[in-house]
């Protein structure tokens, strides 16, 4: 018996892509910052190699953080979908033999 995983609402996914937008923007900027600090100090870039190195290692690790969590947030809320008509089969069965007495 193959189960098929419950399509998640639009209004879900529109959640669940803000918050992955917000949170691959903060690991973009940390990870932009601290590419900048190691390109500046360790491979002694100079400041315009520095800026380049940063921006596009900021915006390469925000894009892949971004598609990571988005796909994370899917798969859980994909998860507590199905999981929901199981919660309920289970009530209603604990109901009825609460009822049977």
């Amino acid at each position: 018996m193959a189960t098929t995983s419950p399509e998640v609402p639009d209004s879900l996914k529109v959640v669940a892509t803000k918050e992955a937008r917000r949170d691959g923007m903060f690991a973009g900027l940390t990870a932009g910052l601290s590419g900048a600090l190691l390109g500046f100090k360790l491979l002694r870039f100079n400041r315009n190699q520095t800026i380049v190195c940063g921006i596009l290692t900021g915006a390469l690790s925000g894009y892949f953080f971004t598609q990571a969590f988005l796909s994370s947030h899917l798969a859980v809320l994909k998860k507590n979908l199905a999981q929901q008509p199981l919660d309920q089969q289970q009530q209603q069965t604990d109901s009825s033999w609460s009822s049977d007495g």
